[in-house]
């Protein structure tokens, strides 16, 4: 079953050349986005106003070293930040890897929607539009869909909510 995502922006400029590549960054408003969860396979959608306070992407990818690094750490943060924010994470996968990106899933104990990005040519929406070029990447949101911080590293992300308390 393919998976349906839709990503809307309020502002989205306008490209003045083929060359030009809208990188959404801090500043930048997200409005809505679903996708299909990979571990239950039910289409999961983010509203950002729903959240406690928070929303954090992860971005991650079975097969890269530093993604897999960053799993205890982001577990801790999480734990610590339950009341805050809620998580989403974007396995970026080829097929024949979705049974890996379950099995750390798992392993990890990464409990919250993880919803498949898949690495075919049109099967990756959220990573596309949001020009995810390296993994891990962070991305913190706030209730009004708001991009707080864009990080490849969760202390960035600590260190942000740390000063918002």
């Amino acid at each position: 079953m393919k998976c349906s995502i839709a990503f809307y922006f309020l502002l989205f400029p306008l490209l003045s050349s083929a060359q030009d590549v809208y990188v959404p960054t801090v500043g930048s408003k997200l409005l809505s986005l679903s996708g299909q969860d990979m571990i239950t396979g039910k289409v999961v959608d983010i509203e950002f106003a729903n959240s406690p306070a928070y929303t954090l992407f992860h971005f991650w990818k079975s097969n890269s070293d530093s993604s897999i690094k960053t799993f205890a750490k982001l577990q801790q943060f999480v734990t610590k930040n339950k009341n805050k924010l809620i998580i989403y994470g974007f396995p970026y996968e080829y097929k024949k890897d979705i049974a890996q990106a379950k099995e750390l899933s798992s392993k990890y104990k990464l409990n919250w929607p993880q919803l498949v990005q898949y690495r075919l040519p049109n099967g990756a929406a959220v990573v596309d539009v949001l020009v995810i070029k390296e993994f891990p990447t962070f991305i913190l949101i706030d209730r009004e869909g708001l991009i707080l911080v864009r990080s490849n590293s969760p202390e960035d992300v600590e260190a942000l909510l740390e000063k918002l308390k």
